[in-house]
């Protein structure tokens, strides 16, 4: 069985670390992680991942923003976009919605949503 592709853009370095050292750990799982959406659609066109984690708030572009992006491409739009945020109003959810994301979990995140999250949307896709 072929590893399934995660792709995790959070400006949090500690955080991006904490989630590919879990992801490891269990195995299964080919982890990218990026601090930045600099070139973004040519990273996920690169690494072909089967589901995308996205903070909202980043310091050089808005996830909200690159969640709209990614979700009018026309090779990327299926991926599920998961979005990130210690922002959990309702006001943050819906924007994230609006901008096409499949979900929403509000950090900190444990490592039991999280797996239930990729295999919830990794085994809809199968």
């Amino acid at each position: 069985m072929e590893n399934k592709r995660i792709l995790i853009v959070d400006d949090e370095i500690f955080f991006l670390q904490l989630i590919d050292s879990m992801l490891k750990r269990i195995g299964g799982y080919e982890v990218m992680t990026l601090i930045n959406t600099h070139d973004l659609v040519k990273r996920i066109n690169d690494f072909k991942p089967d589901i995308i984690f996205l903070d909202i708030v980043m310091p050089e572009a808005d996830g909200i923003e690159a969640c709209r992006k990614l979700k009018n491409e026309l090779y990327i739009k299926d991926i599920p976009v998961i979005m990130l945020s210690a922002m959990s109003r309702d006001e943050d959810k819906k924007r994230a919605f609006e901008a096409g994301a499949d979900d929403f979990i509000a950090k900190p995140v444990t490592k039991e949503i999280l797996i239930s999250k990729i295999d919830n949307f990794l085994g809809r896709k199968e």
